[in-house]
C-alpha cells in the first residue's frame, strides 16, 4: 500500500470544543473536525493578476504550475524573480573573476534557466557554461518553483485542514514525517509536494513534540546519552504526573505546566498560533506555556498581544528582547518542568558568535535541557565547533548532533546567491549546564 493510500483510510477521532476541552468520544457516522490553515496561502490576488470569476477565482492547474517567474501568473513571483535579478549575480562571473583578479564580479543574473525558471546567470553563454554545477541545484529550485506556484494556484489546499486531539488508543509514531502523519490521521495528506507544504509549517511543532514524547526517536543507541537520559527522564516525569492529575481535579488544578523557551525566535513566533496545537495534542495531559524569546519575537511593530491564550492547555508568551536581559522575567528554573530550543541559533556564524556567548552562559546554570537545530550538516558542524570551543568544558552534552526526521521537506535558497540553500531544522543536538555529583571519600 501506497503512502498517500495510506493516508487516505478513515479514521475516526475525538471532536473538541473550542480549542482544547476534550468531548466524549463521538459515533463513526458524526461530522469529523480539522484546523484548517489554507487560508494562509491562498490569498485573494490583486486587480491585474489572476481572474476572478463569478464563483471562485480561476486556478492554476496542477498540470501547469511551472513558469518561468519573469512570465508568471502569480504578481509575488515575478516580484520574487525582480529581486534575484536585483541582488543577485551570475555564478559564472563569480568564478572567472575571482580565478584572475581576486574579487568577485556583481553582474546581474538577467537570464532565466529554461529547466527551473528561476534567474540564476547573466547570459545564455554562461548559463551553458556553468550547466554541469547548476544542474545540482537546478531540480530542487524547479521543484521550488512548483510548489511555490501551487500555494498560490487558487485550489482548495486540504492538506492544511489538520486533525484535531488524538483518540488515547491510538499511538503516534515518530519514526519519520510518513508514520507520523498516518498515525496522526492527516488523511488528506496524498502527495510528495503536500507533504512538503505540510512539513514546512509543522517542523517546529513536532519537533519539540518528538523530542519530549515518551515515544521519541532519539533514544539510547539512537544519539541520546546517558545525561540525556537522565534529563528526559525528569522532564517525562512531570509528564506523566499530569496524566495520572487528570482523573482527579484537585490534583489536575496543582499542575506545574511545562515551560518551553524557543530562543531567538524568528519564523516559528510568525507561525498562526493555532498551529501549536499539534504539539498541545501529542501531550494532551499536559498544560504548556510556550515562551517566544529574542529581538524578533513580536511578529509586527505594533504588535501589541504578549500572551494569547490558544486553549485551556496551551498558551504562547512572547518577550521581544535577549534572554540574558529578561532572564528573571521566568526565573527560577526546574529541569523537569522547563526545557529550551534554538531553531537555527548560528552559535558559531562569525556575525553572531559573541552575541550567543551572553545567553549560553545563562542557559547552561539553569541546568534544563536545551535543544538546537541547523540549516544543513555544515551549519550544525560550525554551531557545534563554536560550543565545544566556548563551553565545552562546562556542559554535557545530552544528544549527539544528527539529522532530525521531523526536518522541513522544502529547501529554502538565498536570494542573493540560489547556490546556497538551507532546510529547516535539518539536524539537531541537545547540551545542557554540567552537573557535579557529591562524592564520599
Amino acid at each position: 500500500m501506497s503512502a498517500g493510500q495510506r493516508f487516505m483510510l478513515p479514521c475516526a477521532r475525538r471532536m473538541t470544543t473550542g480549542l482544547g476541552k476534550a468531548l466524549p468520544r463521538l459515533s463513526e457516522s458524526s461530522t469529523k473536525r480539522f484546523i484548517s490553515l489554507k487560508s494562509l496561502f491562498a490569498p485573494p490576488p490583486p486587480a491585474g493578476d489572476l481572474a476572478v470569476g463569478s464563483k471562485q477565482r480561476v486556478v492554476i492547474k496542477q498540470d501547469d504550475l511551472f513558469h518561468q517567474l519573469s512570465k508568471s501568473p502569480i504578481k509575488e513571483m515575478r516580484q520574487k524573480g525582480l529581486l534575484i535579478q536585483e541582488h543577485g549575480c551570475c555564478p559564472t562571473c563569480v568564478h572567472e573573476t575571482s580565478a584572475s583578479t581576486g574579487q568577485a564580479a556583481t553582474r546581474e543574473p538577467m537570464f532565466e534557466c529554461p529547466d527551473c525558471g528561476y534567474p540564476t546567470h547573466c547570459s545564455a553563454e554562461h548559463w551553458a557554461a556553468d550547466k554541469s554545477r547548476h544542474s545540482e541545484q537546478c531540480g530542487y529550485l524547479r521543484e521550488s518553483n512548483e510548489d511555490e506556484h501551487d500555494l498560490r494556484s487558487g485550489r482548495t489546499l486540504r492538506e492544511f485542514e489538520f486533525p484535531s486531539a488524538q483518540l488515547p488508543e491510538v499511538v503516534v509514531n515518530f519514526k519519520s514525517w510518513d508514520t507520523f502523519l498516518y498515525t496522526r490521521s492527516f488523511t488528506n495528506v496524498e502527495s510528495a509536494r503536500a507533504m512538503r507544504h505540510v512539513s514546512k509549517v509543522l517542523t517546529y511543532p513536532i519537533t519539540i513534540g518528538a523530542t519530549l514524547h515518551q515515544y521519541s526517536p532519539f533514544t539510547l543507541g539512537s544519539g541520546l546519552t546517558p545525561e540525556g537520559l537522565k534529563s528526559m527522564t525528569a522532564l517525562r516525569t512531570t509528564i506523566k504526573e499530569h496524566e495520572l492529575a487528570r482523573s482527579e481535579k484537585e490534583l489536575e488544578m496543582q499542575q506545574t505546566p511545562l515551560r518551553i523557551f524557543i530562543l531567538g525566535a524568528r519564523a516559528e513566533a510568525m507561525l498562526p498560533p493555532h498551529l501549536y496545537l499539534q504539539l498541545s495534542y501529542l501531550l494532551p495531559s499536559s498544560s504548556m506555556m510556550v515562551y517566544f524569546v529574542g529581538p524578533e519575537s513580536i511578529p509586527t511593530a505594533d504588535e501589541t498581544r504578549s500572551t494569547i491564550a490558544v486553549s485551556p492547555r496551551l498558551a504562547l508568551k512572547y518577550h521581544k528582547g535577549y534572554f540574558h536581559d529578561v532572564i528573571w522575567n521566568f526565573a527560577p528554573f526546574d529541569p523537569f518542568t522547563d526545557v529550551f530550543f534554538l531553531f537555527s541559533p548560528g552559535l558559531g556564524h562569525p556575525k553572531g558568535r559573541a552575541g550567543w556567548q551572553p545567553t549560553i552562559e545563562k542557559l547552561l546554570e539553569t541546568k534544563c535541557p536545551i535543544f538546537a537545530t541547523g540549516f544543513h550538516q555544515e551549519d550544525m558542524d560550525n554551531d557545534v565547533a563554536a560550543l565545544t570551543e566556548d563551553f565545552g568544558g562546562e556542559m554535557d552534552w545530552l544528544l549527539k548532533p544528527q539529522g532530525n526526521p521531523f526536518a522541513s521537506l522544502k529547501r529554502d535558497f538565498g536570494i542573493r546567491n540560489l547556490g546556497e540553500w538551507a532546510i529547516a531544522n535539518w539536524g539537531i543536538y541537545g547540551f545542557r549546564g554540567k552537573r557535579y555529583e557529591v562524592q564520599r571519600k
